[in-house]
């Protein structure tokens, strides 16, 4: 069955911009999100839900595909270097609606007390992680569902250095990516980079100072410098 997301004749997102090389694509994706993210930074919203979502994803996806903010409609694979090939289990398209409103009722029950702000961002950490394995969007779900982490977080008052996620992209999916595996889930890279963006708390091993930028360049042994971005590929095994 042929992927409805991809032009016919070349493997590629259709696009507002007709770009029918991957390569080109990516990097004028990567223009024009870069600045919508700008713009979603600024924005404030009353309440955090699956709406939200969607409009964050809107607005950072809107000028290039015409999908952007809605739901996908088919099953979806992607190889990870870092699980040796194998793909995360995204959830199926028809459970995408009702799995993302019950984690948005467990990101309604989170707040500040003066005492618990490390709890809280450690519930954050592993509900933005089940919002990510849901996978609600084609493509575009690791920039979306963090911007949503980062205005929520500012939405109880914290100060969050927004930059340590866009600085470490590939370090961020591929904790997203560690953070979704079932009972085999290691949350510890993860935690990392949200304690050290929303508490300025550096959780990281001994050896690594705070100042050290090489914190964020592996995951465990792998190595992100090798990390290749992937485009999802759709998938007819619903077990997939």
């Amino acid at each position: 069955m042929h992927d409805p997301y991809l032009y016919d004749e070349v493997d590629v997102l259709k696009n507002l911009a007709d770009i029918r090389d991957k390569e080109l694509l990516r990097k004028a994706e990567a223009d024009i999100t870069s600045q919508a993210i700008l713009a979603v930074y600024i924005k404030k919203y009353d309440i955090f839900n699956s709406e939200a979502l969607q409009d964050i994803h809107r607005i950072i996806f809107g000028q290039i595909y015409d999908w952007a903010g809605d739901f996908r409609s088919i099953h979806i694979v992607k190889p990870e270097d870092i699980l040796g090939g194998d793909s995360v289990r995204y959830a199926h398209p028809k459970d995408i609606k009702r799995q993302t409103a019950a984690l948005m009722k467990e990101i309604a029950k989170l707040s500040r007390n003066g005492k618990n702000d490390r709890d809280v961002v450690f519930r954050l950490v592993r509900i933005i992680a089940q919002i990510w394995q849901v996978h609600p969007f084609r493509e575009g779900n690791t920039r979306s569902v963090i911007v949503f982490a980062v205005l929520f977080a500012k939405s109880l008052d914290f100060s969050v250095d927004h930059e340590i996620f866009n600085r470490n992209s590939a370090y961020v999916r591929n904790a997203l990516v560690w953070a979704s595996q079932g009972i085999y889930s290691r949350f510890e890279y993860l935690e990392r980079i949200f304690f050290d963006a929303i508490l300025h708390e550096y959780i990281g091993p001994e050896e690594q100072s705070p100042s050290n930028t090489e914190k964020y360049s592996k995951i465990g042994d792998y190595d992100l410098k090798d990390y290749k971005e992937r485009q999802h590929e759709q998938s007819d095994d619903e077990n997939s």
